[in-house]
């Protein structure tokens, strides 16, 4: 009896390990390849619906001081993002287009006038990309696409910079992201 559960079990194993070679892979972790240079850390994540249709969700962490500077940029931002394949090959490789939204909040600090503030952004986007599969596990995804920003600016009292409205406006939304695909 115990070599029939131990033979049924191997089977069972062995069975779902050739389904799952056979199986779609709907699911991608990524990060952009240039925000190291300006230490940010970002990390997205894709999981797809259906063969058209996916979600991408994405978050980052900066910590920004530019050399030969006293300047500081700390914040985070997330950028909540669908995906419409418009290819023949299954989401998430192929050409698409992706509305999304972008929060982000970074507090500021000139270390030469000892002022700090905080800028907020929020930003609407409509990206064109396209994604690649290499070897059925390494993705390469590049986008470019107008954004529309909302921004605002304070000082630590709380005053909103005068300059700021001249500040909102379209924008340029491009990147290039490397992952892996599961």
């Amino acid at each position: 009896m115990k070599k029939i559960v131990v033979l049924g079990f191997t089977m069972l194993i062995i069975s779902a390990g050739l389904n799952a070679q056979d199986a779609w892979k709907k699911n991608a972790i990524k990060s952009d390849l240039f925000s190291a240079f300006i230490r940010t850390g970002v990390v997205k994540y894709e999981r797809a619906f259906n063969e058209h249709i996916s979600a991408q969700l994405g978050f980052f962490y900066t910590g920004y001081h530019p050399r030969d500077s006293q300047s500081e940029l700390n914040g985070w931002g997330i950028t909540p993002e669908f995906r419409f394949y418009l290819s023949d090959t299954p989401a998430p490789a192929g050409t698409y287009l992706a509305p999304n939204f972008r929060y982000m909040k970074l507090d500021v600090y000139d270390g030469e006038s000892m002022e700090s503030g905080t800028f907020t952004n929020l930003s609407l986007a409509f990206n064109l990309g396209k994604q690649w599969l290499f070897k059925d596990i390494v993705t390469l995804d590049a986008w470019v696409g107008p954004s529309y920003n909302f921004r605002t600016v304070s000082d630590v009292t709380g005053e909103v910079d005068t300059g700021v409205e001249e500040a909102d406006g379209f924008g340029l939304r491009i990147g290039l992201a490397l992952g892996i695909v599961f």
